[in-house]
């Protein structure tokens, strides 16, 4: 049946897998087994110092923001292939995993997404991801809930170009939190789709520690190659 469908696809709709083009109705054979997850720690360098003070809150990276990986997330995050979050959603899963700890429940946090990005996707793509990984870990067994805790407190410039103090200072304050309500007596884990200075989560876990629930650890698809891949030391 698939044999016949893909060929159908591409012919009537276009579908096209967004890691090599061939088609497909999300993502190729090749470019899944291309983009499996293979998670580990990814330490920004620098490291911010809200995720080293006062404890160390670990970052776990599905996979690398390069290659086909990249331009499945690109066609998933700016051209609006949503059904690629059945794709994406086991490589977070997998990122959480890394960080569960036995008989502790997991509450993952998105990151807040702007009004102005929820106006342009009409959803919010993080929120969405992190309830479809919630989704997946609880069918292993674990127990996991997604909580938007957080929420944006003001408008910020678009991130794109800048550089790592740049990206710190346009997120400083940008968040506030909206509810911590399933938070006691969890493990938190802040989640995100790509980390590349570590600004953006840095912000949810300094406004998520000021209000008493800091955070285990982060959990993102992938992390730019900047990262450090071991853990955080220094001032």
């Amino acid at each position: 049946m698939r044999d016949f469908l893909v060929p159908a696809a591409d012919l009537l709709l276009g579908a096209r897998c967004p890691g090599c083009d061939r088609p497909a109705l999300t993502v190729c054979r090749p470019c899944g087994q291309a983009i499996r997850p293979e998670p580990a720690e990814a330490w920004p360098d620098p490291c911010p110092a809200a995720l080293r003070r006062p404890t160390l809150v670990t970052p776990v990276a599905a996979g690398v923001h390069t290659d086909r990986l990249r331009r499945v997330l690109v066609a998933w995050k700016e051209a609006g292939s949503t059904r690629l979050t059945s794709v994406l959603d086991h490589l977070l899963a997998s990122a959480v995993v890394e960080l569960a700890r036995p008989g502790r429940p997991l509450v993952l946090v998105p990151v807040p997404t702007s009004r102005r990005s929820r106006r342009e996707r009409g959803c919010d793509l993080v929120d969405e991801l992190a309830r479809s990984a919630a989704g997946l870990l609880r069918g292993t067994g674990l127990e996991a809930r997604v909580s938007q805790a957080l929420a944006p407190a003001r408008a910020t410039t678009d991130q794109v170009g800048l550089g790592a103090a740049a990206r710190a200072a346009n997120l400083r304050g940008a968040f506030r939190v909206r509810s911590t309500r399933l938070l006691p007596g969890r493990d938190v884990v802040v989640v995100d789709d790509i980390l590349t200075t570590g600004a953006t989560v840095a912000e949810a876990v300094r406004v998520l520690s000021a209000a008493g629930h800091r955070p285990l650890g982060i959990a993102v698809v992938a992390a730019t190659p900047r990262m450090t891949g071991s853990r955080a030391t220094g001032s």
